[in-house]
């Protein structure tokens, strides 16, 4: 009461009060940001970076008229509680101003109809008070330390769009690229749908970068893109300590995937879009040979003819177990090759032995494990192999290995 007194007594010519707390004073600055792009209120946008040098003003009121063209369905700024709390400390060089905070903030942007839920992705933003004046002043002072504000295919150049039935295909110059990209989505949707036993929305975007380096920093990967052909990413949630895949996009690697045969395209298009179709059952314990092994046996129509695995019983190097998570994105083209391999036969394998939907189910029981509840991944595998099977996972995998020497032995 006290202290709604003192508001009300106060001068009819008083300034705006300066929170005390500068969190809260730029949550509300990125509350007003987020409002003004979905509003499509450019003054109300510009005040948020009115202390900016010119260029950074220029380069986001381009990125705000790009954003708008955008079937723009939600859009949100706010500190992540989770984050970094302020970074300041690690500029090389500071702003000149009464206050400089560094804040990890998280962008959330859903496309309609296409995204069921947002994407989550992390801003580092320099912000900064003069008087009681908030601005924020650049979004890339600590790129050199490897802390890179998330940047969709728009932040580098205007993106077209060619969208039917659910899917959104957004892409840079070249339409006429574009719209076979979109029927062939279509295409896979269909065919995962007839595969994959679970519910889907069956809705994407599809993204097409200009280059190999684009897509490089949209994923902000340390590894090489060359032998990869497309990539499913996804925006990792953890709301109220569970574990949330949203924000679904499939981009198409353009360095490679276009000198592909057409039927490889497709295979590609329906192995990646399962990646989507699995996201709503995805869990903090699912590990890659599941992913991978699952969008292969039910995405696509050509399986891989076991080359690697054959050639490693033969001399060997077949070690009997399936890959770490790594191992799918580093090493030899051979050696991430019979990453692929070894998942896609694992799950034939559990196919084989407990009917079509086991890969599904084991999916769906590796999602059910609860990311808080005690235990190693290990254990949880193991938990959700004897849900789904009545056999725990070392069991399993031994019994593969063993069909797999017997087989190529």
């Amino acid at each position: 009461m006290l202290i709604a007194l003192a508001g009300a007594t106060a001068a009819p010519t008083a300034r705006a009060q300066t929170p005390a707390d500068w969190h809260t004073a730029v949550q509300q600055l990125l509350e007003k940001r987020a409002r003004s792009v979905l509003a499509g209120d450019r003054a109300a946008f510009d005040a948020t970076m009115s202390l900016a040098p010119r260029a950074f003003r220029a380069a986001k009121d381009t990125w705000f008229s790009r954003m708008r063209a955008l079937p723009l369905g939600s859009y949100a700024l706010s500190l992540d509680p989770n984050g970094f709390d302020d970074l300041a400390d690690a500029l090389a060089t500071r702003p000149a101003a009464d206050e400089v905070h560094v804040a990890s903030a998280l962008e959330r942007i859903a496309l309609k109809p296409y995204d069921a839920t947002p994407s989550s992705e992390d801003l580092y933003l320099t912000i900064v008070r003069r008087g009681s004046t908030w601005s924020i002043v650049s979004d890339s002072d600590l790129d050199s330390l490897g802390l890179l504000s998330y940047r969709n295919a728009w932040d580098f150049a205007p993106v077209g769009q060619a969208s039917r039935g659910g899917v959104l295909v957004l892409y840079q110059d070249d339409r006429a690229t574009a719209l076979p990209i979109l029927s062939a989505t279509q295409t896979a949707i269909a065919y995962d749908k007839g595969r994959w036993p679970l519910s889907w929305p069956g809705r994407i975007v599809v993204i097409i970068p200009k280059s190999t380096s684009e897509l490089s920093r949209i994923l902000q990967t340390t590894f090489d893109l060359g032998p990869f052909v497309a990539f499913t990413a996804s925006s990792a949630s953890r709301p109220n300590g569970d574990y949330r895949l949203t924000g679904n996009r499939v981009y198409v690697q353009p360095g490679t995937f276009f000198s592909t045969p057409l039927a490889f395209q497709g295979d590609t298009l329906s192995h990646e879009l399962l990646h989507v179709a699995t996201r709503g059952y995805a869990g903090g314990f699912t590990p890659s040979w599941m992913d991978e092994g699952d969008a292969q046996d039910y995405g696509q129509r050509t399986l891989p003819a076991l080359v690697d695995i054959s050639a490693r019983v033969a001399n060997g190097t077949f070690t009997g177990h399936l890959p770490k998570d790594f191992e799918f994105s580093l090493g030899s083209d051979d050696d991430i090759h019979n990453s692929y391999e070894e998942a896609s036969s694992f799950v034939s394998y559990l196919m084989s032995r407990f009917g079509k939907k086991a890969g599904a189910n084991l999916y769906k029981a590796l999602g059910n494990e609860s990311p808080i509840s005690f235990g190693t991944a290990r254990y949880h595998l193991d938990h959700a192999c004897r849900a789904a099977f009545g056999v725990g996972f070392d069991a399993l995998e031994r019994a593969w290995a063993q069909k797999i020497r017997k087989e190529f032995g």
